[in-house]
């Protein structure tokens, strides 16, 4: 997911009232639930993710999210999308493993008898690569955590989407 998309909600509780039901649902560890909505907060900000038990990848989009009293509840807003980690570390990675497809390249190429070396130097950073953009292109639609952490905010504090007249 490349991009943020916004997010402007209104609840009806105020911002502690919101931060004291949040806190005792995160400090619930739920140890039958499949996936959940999990984060951290106070009465000014939250992070939110939806998670899956033991399928963690700590680039799962995120919502991050200011709250501030409005027409005696709270409005919610902030943007859901990729956090810097998942949008960093793929470049960080792929650059790094880059240094010794180059150099294994160079091997390869301008030293004699070290072909195999080259190609094995070069070819696993290569396959690691691949793997990894695979993988980060397989994750599944961010359009589906933003959901499920929306069902969440409507169930549990009755947080609607800002309707501008």
């Amino acid at each position: 997911m490349a991009d943020t998309q916004a997010i402007d909600l209104y609840a009806p509780l105020s911002p502690e009232d919101i931060a004291r039901k949040l806190k005792t649902i995160m400090d619930d560890p739920m140890p039958d639930a499949k996936a959940r909505v999990f984060g951290k907060g106070s009465e000014r900000e939250m992070t939110l993710r939806y998670l899956r038990r033991n399928v963690r990848t700590n680039i799962e989009p995120a919502l991050d999210a200011v709250m501030e009293a409005h027409g005696g509840g709270t409005r919610i807003t902030g943007s859901f999308g990729a956090t810097p980690a998942a949008r960093y570390f793929p470049c960080a990675f792929v650059g790094f493993l880059s240094l010794f497809v180059i150099g294994g390249g160079a091997a390869f190429l301008f030293l004699p008898g070290a072909e195999l070396f080259g190609i094995i130097f070069a070819g696993i950073p290569l396959l690691m690569m691949i793997a990894a953009l695979l993988a980060f292109r397989s994750q599944r639609p961010a359009s589906e955590d933003l959901a499920e952490i929306l069902a969440f905010l409507d169930r549990e504090i009755g947080a609607r989407p800002v309707t501008e007249r």
